[in-house]
């Protein structure tokens, strides 16, 4: 069998071919790591800034009155808490203990708009928290105000973590420092370590030649590129350790004021609820990292072509 040249058209039209389908795999690449990485964030934030109707919050309520049941009546721990508050000297500092029902929760929410006006969406969502109040879906302390808000037909006990809250913004610097770092994952969305994720998607990482050095810059980018994921986990450490941390301290709190057997119930009710936090940030951040390196694997395919 005789052999063929090979013929220089057909050398062309294989480098033509190889130079237009590099970019169609960076493409590709773009796509696939936006979708995979963004996806689960944009479901977070939807969830977020959603309406939701009186009967989900009624539900959203009983679900979370099971998980973290009461340790005691909402008389008794509504004293226990007001006494708290005095003990600590947070009522110098301006706290307040508000108790949400069905005749004030329109005024609550809007102390809520009054108090952050510049907050994104409150205007929306202002009801939305009231409610949950209301129900029995959740409790909060708001520092722009100092008020600590409990409502009283459920997750009442709650109310010795959103003191530890208080305690954080107006007796610790750094804790106060860490509650205004929740500015990096507003609504549980990672919008830096996104944001960080998004531009690495448009860099490829080069090998480094003694000839050729890399400079901080670059390097910076790589390292970025190479830890997508566990940056965007990183943004959530601020809001982790100062929530771990107002738990502790409502904890050391309520040792005060209620026994042996309500104190292991609180503490186990705070740790579900911790958990629910360090879930979504390893979840999001596995999501951003699996995007990652899904899309690397694609560039690098083309890169070998």
């Amino acid at each position: 069998m005789q052999l063929q040249p090979i013929s220089s058209q057909s050398v062309n039209y294989q480098s033509q071919k190889n130079e237009n389908t590099v970019p169609e795999r960076s493409a590709k690449a773009i796509l696939a790591g936006t979708l995979i990485g963004g996806i689960p964030s944009a479901l977070v934030f939807r969830d977020s800034i959603s309406i939701k109707s009186d009967k989900c919050m009624q539900s959203v309520g009983s679900l979370m009155q099971q998980m973290m049941p009461d340790v005691d009546t909402f008389d008794n721990i509504k004293a226990a808490a007001e006494r708290a508050i005095q003990d600590t000297g947070l009522s110098g500092k301006g706290v307040s203990l508000n108790v949400v029902n069905s005749q004030n929760s329109a005024q609550v929410a809007q102390e809520l708009i009054t108090a952050n006006k510049k907050t994104p969406f409150i205007k929306r969502l202002a009801k939305n928290f009231a409610k949950m109040f209301e129900v029995g879906a959740n409790a909060a302390f708001e520092p722009k105000s100092n008020r600590v808000y409990i409502g009283e037909k459920g997750l009442y006990s709650s109310v010795f973590h959103e003191i530890g809250h208080a305690m954080n913004y107006n007796s610790s610097k750094l804790m106060k420092f860490l509650q205004k770092a929740r500015i990096l994952t507003p609504f549980n969305v990672p919008v830096l370590g996104l944001g960080l994720f998004a531009a690495s998607l448009f860099h490829r990482v080069k090998p480094e030649s003694a000839n050729e050095p890399k400079s901080m810059w670059e390097k910076t980018k790589d390292f970025v590129k190479n830890n997508a994921g566990k940056i965007t986990f990183a943004t959530f450490l601020p809001m982790l350790i100062e929530e771990a941390v107002a738990s502790v301290k409502g904890i050391k709190v309520a040792k005060k004021y209620l026994n042996p057997a309500q104190v292991s119930k609180l503490t186990k009710n705070y740790l579900t609820a911790f958990s629910s936090y360090g879930l979504t940030a390893v979840a999001l951040g596995a999501a951003v990292g699996l995007g990652n390196m899904i899309a690397q694997g694609i560039q690098e395919k083309a890169n070998k072509k």
